[in-house]
């Protein structure tokens, strides 16, 4: 086999940076039990919030991306997640500005930072209990 013949698969892989200090904040913000409730629902808005920019790329609707990018920065920010605010506030200004090919990797890496930040609070907390 000649080495054109071979075919690489890239998988981007961005490390994930939580600000635990956020995350329990957040969680003490609403006493044991409701604290434990308000970072679930914060997470279940990120977990919404990327599907909807998802859905709403797919169909071209590009005030919803930047709407939800918008919303998507704010949740990020509030549990820690600094770079992804910064890739979601990016992505939202990208949707107005006709770059088709930057907002397309731009969303991409949110959507890889989303779902990784997502598992991996996920274990954070499953390790807590």
């Amino acid at each position: 086999m000649r080495n054109t013949d071979r075919v690489a698969t890239l998988r981007p892989v961005e490390p994930v940076s939580i600000d635990t200090d956020c995350l329990a904040r957040l969680r003490a913000a609403g006493g044991e039990t409701h604290g434990e409730g308000r970072l679930g629902e914060t997470l279940e808005d990120l977990a919404l919030g990327l599907s909807r920019v998802g859905g709403a790329y797919r169909r071209g609707r590009f005030d919803d991306i930047r709407r939800e990018c918008l919303a998507i920065g704010r949740i990020a920010g509030l549990i820690g997640l600094d770079r992804m605010a910064r890739v979601a506030q990016t992505s939202a200004a990208l949707s107005v500005a006709g770059d088709g090919v930057a907002l397309s990797a731009n969303l991409a890496r949110l959507m890889r930072m989303g779902n990784d930040a997502l598992g991996a609070i996920w274990d954070i907390q499953d390790q807590s209990m």
